[in-house]
């Protein structure tokens, strides 16, 4: 009898763990925004001219350090929901991106059950994160109408922010996605003509572009620089993120985990 009883116990556990097992492989698995950045356009032309070159640039270095990805959309609980709330969500860095290798995914926004419309990213750059490096780095060399060819830098070291919006998004906090933004290097230099960098001091031969030289050039491409971004959204994890560092927060809907920083970039 003692034998029985054991036995019929052991067929509820196992019963009970059968069942356990299969509410766990059906649960869904957590669901995520991923981030990625690199620069586009590594080389293009200013307006053509009767001159004997066309000016130009071609750049060959860059690299940005975010400290702050800052999530905002308009959320509803379901289809059917009336109204939409706002939420924030953040993930914290720093992280220092090669913006001319596509990078493993910087960091990761989680996302509560829900669907986000009228989606915005922004990204943001502290100046106490990047130590001794800029915030914001760009080398490479501009052609003039004359044929020379001259070093350029352009240097950034103060606190600055930049917002992509994702028009016509939906996330349906179903699938995992991946936001790729764009740092379009044409944008970034909106409005130039070859008169501007013709006119700019030289350092050594070089043509530097900063907030203490041809601080001019330095403000034009700062206020280019908060509408230079451009991003694309596809469903799917990104590759190669880890958990080395970086944490999220959300500011308006409980705590929101971020999956930390690139590892070969990260400080």
């Amino acid at each position: 009898m003692k034998t029985f009883r054991n036995f019929a116990l052991l067929s509820l556990i196992a019963g009970m763990l059968v069942t356990s097992c299969s509410k766990d492989s059906t649960a869904p698995s957590a669901t995520s925004l991923g981030v990625k950045m690199q620069a586009t356009n590594k080389s293009f032309s200013l307006l053509k001219s009767t001159a004997l070159a066309t000016p130009s640039f071609v750049w060959d270095s860059s690299f940005i350090v975010v400290s702050k990805i800052e999530f905002e959309a308009e959320k509803q609980e379901s289809e059917m929901s009336a109204s939409p709330s706002e939420v924030h969500f953040e993930w914290n860095g720093p992280a220092k991106i090669d913006l001319f290798r596509l990078n493993s995914v910087i960091g990761n926004i989680a996302l509560q059950p829900g669907i986000y419309h009228e989606v915005s990213i922004k990204i943001n750059s502290f100046n106490s994160d990047a130590g001794s490096l800029p915030d914001f780095y760009l080398s490479g060399s501009y052609t003039n109408a004359a044929g020379s060819v001259i070093p350029i830098e352009f240097v950034v070291n103060e606190d600055f922010e930049f917002r992509v919006k994702l028009e016509g998004s939906t996330l349906d906090a179903v699938n995992d996605y991946t936001s790729l933004i764009n740092m379009n290097l044409t944008l970034l230099f909106s409005g130039f003509q070859s008169a501007d960098l013709d006119g700019a001091m030289l350092t050594n031969g070089k043509i530097m572009i900063s907030n203490t030289s041809n601080t001019s050039l330095y403000n034009k491409i700062i206020t280019n620089l908060s509408s230079c971004g451009e991003s694309e959204i596809s469903k799917g994890k990104g590759s190669g993120s880890d958990d080395s560092g970086g944490s999220g927060s959300n500011s308006n809907q409980g705590s929101n985990s971020g999956n930390g920083m690139n590892g070969s970039n990260g400080y």
